[in-house]
């Protein structure tokens, strides 16, 4: 994780894609109901060279962050907090019939601490966002990761697509999520003492593109099949809160500007002007289609300027071919843990900060933190 502070940031232009494909953008694969395995592979191929070669969208113009040591002092929560975090590697865990692989990230100390679920992107893994979590853990909050069926680079992503559909995959997910859940009394069998150090009354569940989506769900966000009407949901009282790290916009029909309408609980919400991909979401203003359309008087939003959707190479692709984004890291992060504090840790002063908005002036606007 990128600790070193700079206050200032140059923003270079971003290069079009070449071929042969090597993916670049975050890329979802639709259901292929009806179709053989060979005519699947096929359009999946075709798919995957369109994306591959076609250019990148013109960005908008971005500005650094200009804010001087003074005014960034007056920003909580923007370095690291007073815990040291204790990353543990992945581990298996056979539990309620199932195996689920996942990490623990955490601080140090007796607790309990609020817990934090974390859902990773697709085609990524459980440890490639330690510049978020790190951080977040430093400030007090435990955090476990599951291990997704999209998960794990690009050929398990694309076989379980494939053998799924994306109903399928958002099934999934939602049911690693609420696994752990249901057996957290137990955690205990991956470490000695890890269920006394979790407050289960303060959960909240966080996640970054298509896991943004699964976090939401657990506070009533759906996936919805225009032609059966299925519909994919997870709602779970245990979650007092979500973070959704660059959710996804409308997505192949079945992720829509219905699929937000019944979210009713405290929802942070964050994107960048760069967060763009000329097959999906080609105006970064997609990716805030659930803060618009979510039920009034709970919503937060952070927007970054020159933000992408990988923060560089920060989060989810730390093999990315792209400059980090440090100061957008920091300001998502600061903005995390602000809102954990006030919505898990009851903070009147984190709230307070959270609804005056004064972000966007102490960093002359290169962050903005809207409430709806």
């Amino acid at each position: 994780m990128n600790r070193h502070s700079t206050n200032t940031l140059s923003f270079p232009r971003r290069r079009e894609s070449r071929c042969p494909y090597r993916p670049q953008t975050h890329t979802w694969i639709p259901a292929f109901a009806g179709m053989t395995n060979q005519v699947k592979l096929a359009l999946l191929a075709l798919t995957l060279v369109l994306v591959a070669c076609s250019k990148d969208v013109p960005l908008e113009p971005a500005q650094p962050l200009k804010a001087s040591t003074e005014q960034l002092a007056t920003i909580p929560n923007l370095t690291p907090g007073p815990h040291k975090v204790l990353k543990g590697e992945p581990v298996q865990w056979q539990i309620g019939g199932q195996d689920l692989r996942l990490r623990i990230v955490q601080p140090e100390g007796t607790g309990p601490f609020p817990l934090v679920i974390f859902s990773h992107g697709n085609w990524s893994d459980i440890t490639k966002y330690d510049a978020l979590l790190e951080h977040w853990a430093s400030h007090g909050y435990l955090i476990l990761v599951p291990y997704h069926a999209d998960g794990g680079g690009m050929a398990r992503g694309i076989f379980n697509s494939l053998r799924k559909g994306n109903e399928g995959l958002i099934a999934a997910r939602v049911a690693d999520v609420k696994l752990l859940l249901d057996h957290l009394a137990e955690v205990d069998a991956l470490e000695a003492g890890l269920a006394a150090r979790i407050d289960r009354s303060r959960i909240a569940v966080a996640g970054h593109s298509f896991g943004a989506f699964t976090a939401q769900q657990m506070i009533g966000a759906a996936a919805v099949n225009p032609e059966t009407g299925a519909r994919v949901e997870g709602r779970d009282a245990r979650v007092r809160a979500v973070m959704a790290i660059s959710p996804p916009g409308p997505m192949f029909k079945i992720i829509n500007e219905q699929s937000w309408l019944n979210v009713d609980a405290p929802m942070l919400v964050t994107t960048g002007t760069w967060d763009v991909n000329k097959q999906f979401w080609p105006d970064w203003r997609e990716h805030t289609l659930s803060f618009n359309t979510a039920k009034p008087g709970l919503n937060w939003l952070l927007v970054v300027q020159g933000a992408d959707h990988y923060l560089g190479n920060l989060i989810c692709r730390p093999e990315r071919e792209q400059p980090p984004q440090p100061d957008a890291l920091r300001m998502v992060n600061a903005t995390a843990v602000a809102f954990l504090n006030a919505h898990l840790r009851d903070d009147l002063g984190a709230r307070a900060w959270l609804d005056a908005a004064t972000l966007e002036n102490l960093t002359d606007g290169f962050a903005r933190l809207s409430h709806r």
